[in-house]
């Protein structure tokens, strides 16, 4: 006889098999609500509600499963949150949705042939739908949130009218749409931009065309651990990463501050490698037009020779936005002339010309009325119209940097030539008065040395041995005393050595030790 025990176990067994393979999946007739998830296969992933803190609305969301730090990286109703009463599954018509009583929020809106259609969580963190032949139909990772995963895409393609770029949350704890949206620029340099609203706020430094350092980050560290790839053709343009080691945790996002930080699970914790921008200098324009930006200056903006500021209150105030604007406009003409700037990081969005020295170039810009400046290097040469924009100066002991040459007016060169020869002449005049008086204190100095040398009169040297000297001694202070007997040996001339001591007559002699007779001096006249 079978037991009815062994007969229940391979279809117990089968269940669980079952409803493990379907943990990563949301088919039609099922849903989630806010106490229900899908986790992708390896437990890397989680779909669900979540709810940030100090809020009372719910989002659906996909995070990391087991990290509780900071774990959200897609959100798929930023801009309609919902109660704890809402469900999140595939509608009728095929559609992920998500109902909150008679309200229903679309996530997808596509008209499909049937409905027969799958929701699966990978561990790549994408949420794809597809078809009953896997065909996808749509994937979570062409509508990005805040967060570029692996695998994912910053860029465009116009073919579809599709745009891959980053928004960052409002604040913390408000996952809505933010002021900060991370893209590629559509330009020809297809840089990585951040706008605040619809004004730039920071642009990377590099084009996309050098794949030394795409987001600034030290080339060990993109060697090592990153694997980019970028894609560029007419209608596209787009740059996508993957992660050598499939035991690395690492992303990047944009935060409600405007950063573009590079992250990497480590320790338990997520540990920032990078952030863009890192100084207020690399944010976009903030010092605004035609100024000079130093991180180690104070204060951090001044208007380039030539220029001074358009809102001369807003400057004052450490306003910079409104930038600086020409002292004396350009006469478009040889009167016209250039100051070179020295170590400096150019400013942005240049145009090139072919030439073949240095004063081909100087002449391209001197020729050309709406040039700004030109810079030439190692037969490079770049020429800037109209405003000035991003121009840093670097530090005296800064190695780095470029020599960028500056279009003036002739009157402010003239001002800037008059400025250095006043200088100049200022720092001559002091060189000169302090030579002559140091050589005038020097010549003091010996000639008080000298005088102090000259034998004295030894008849008239003052010396009193009596009582009343003693005793007045006794009443001087201490510090006084001390003083006085740190005065020199006086020194006595010859002749008056002799005549005191009646020309070394042998009854004034006292005696003889090694250093020769010794002499009594008559003081009569003067006891």
């Amino acid at each position: 006889m079978v037991s009815k025990t062994r007969f229940w176990y391979p279809f117990i067994l089968l269940m669980f098999l079952c409803a493990g393979a379907a943990m990563d999946t949301i088919r039609p007739g099922n849903h989630l609500n806010s106490s229900t998830t899908v986790v992708s296969v390896g437990e890397m992933f989680e779909l669900g509600f979540f709810q940030p803190t100090d809020s009372e609305h719910y989002y659906v969301g996909i995070w990391y499963k087991n990290i509780k730090e900071d774990p959200v990286v897609w959100i798929a109703n930023r801009d309609y949150p919902v109660t704890a009463s809402a469900f999140f599954g595939i509608s009728d018509d095929g559609n992920l949705e998500i109902k909150q009583g008679r309200i229903i929020y679309r996530v997808t809106d596509m008209t499909l042939p049937n409905a027969n259609v799958s929701a699966k969580l990978l561990d790549s963190g994408n949420l794809i739908l597809r078809d009953e032949n896997s065909s996808i139909l749509w994937q979570s990772f062409d509508f990005p949130s805040h967060t570029y995963l692996p695998g994912m895409k910053l860029g465009y393609d116009t073919r579809i009218q599709s745009t891959w770029s980053y928004v960052s949350w409002k604040s913390s704890n408000d996952p809505s749409p933010g002021n900060f949206t991370l893209k590629l620029d559509s330009g020809p340099e297809k840089q990585i931009m951040i706008l605040n609203g619809d004004a730039i706020y920071w642009r990377s430094i590099r084009s996309w065309g050098d794949s030394s350092n795409y987001f600034e980050f030290p080339v060990e560290t993109r060697l090592n651990m990153y694997n980019f790839s970028f894609v560029s053709e007419s209608d596209t343009a787009y740059l996508t990463y993957n992660i050598y080691r499939n035991d690395t945790i690492s992303r990047f996002t944009i935060d409600a501050t405007g950063q573009l930080r590079q992250l990497l699970w480590l320790d338990n914790e997520w540990s920032v490698l990078n952030s863009q921008p890192g100084q207020p200098c690399e944010v976009y324009a903030y010092c605004g037009a035609n100024s000079s930006c130093s991180n180690v200056s104070s204060p951090i903006c001044s208007c380039l020779p030539g220029y001074k500021p358009s809102s001369v209150e807003f400057w004052n105030n450490g306003d910079f936005k409104e930038g600086c604007s020409r002292k004396n406009e350009l006469q478009c003409g040889k009167n016209d002339g250039f100051h070179m700037l020295t170590k400096v990081i150019l400013p942005q969005k240049h145009l090139t010309r072919e030439v073949q020295s240095f004063g081909d170039c100087r002449s391209s810009c001197l020729s050309n009325c709406s040039c700004s400046g030109f810079s030439y290097t190692g037969r490079n040469c770049s020429i800037w119209t109209g405003e000035l924009i991003n121009l840093q100066q670097l530090p005296v002991n800064n190695s780095s940097g470029t020599d960028f040459y500056l279009k003036l007016a002739a009157t402010d060169l003239e001002t800037k030539k008059s400025s250095s020869n006043m200088r100049r002449a200022v720092i001559v005049s002091v060189t000169v008065t302090m030579t002559v008086f140091t050589s005038a204190f020097c010549i003091w100095q010996v000639k008080v040395k000298r005088d102090k040398r000259k034998g004295q009169d030894l008849l008239s040297f003052e010396v009193t041995m009596s009582p009343s000297h003693t005793q007045k001694e006794q009443c001087k202070g201490r510090w006084q005393v001390e003083h006085e007997k740190e005065v020199e040996i006086p020194l006595f001339s010859f002749s008056s050595v002799s005549a005191a001591t009646d020309n070394f007559s042998f009854s004034n002699k006292l005696g003889e030790g090694g250093f020769g007779p010794v002499y009594k001096v008559n003081f009569i006249d003067f006891v």
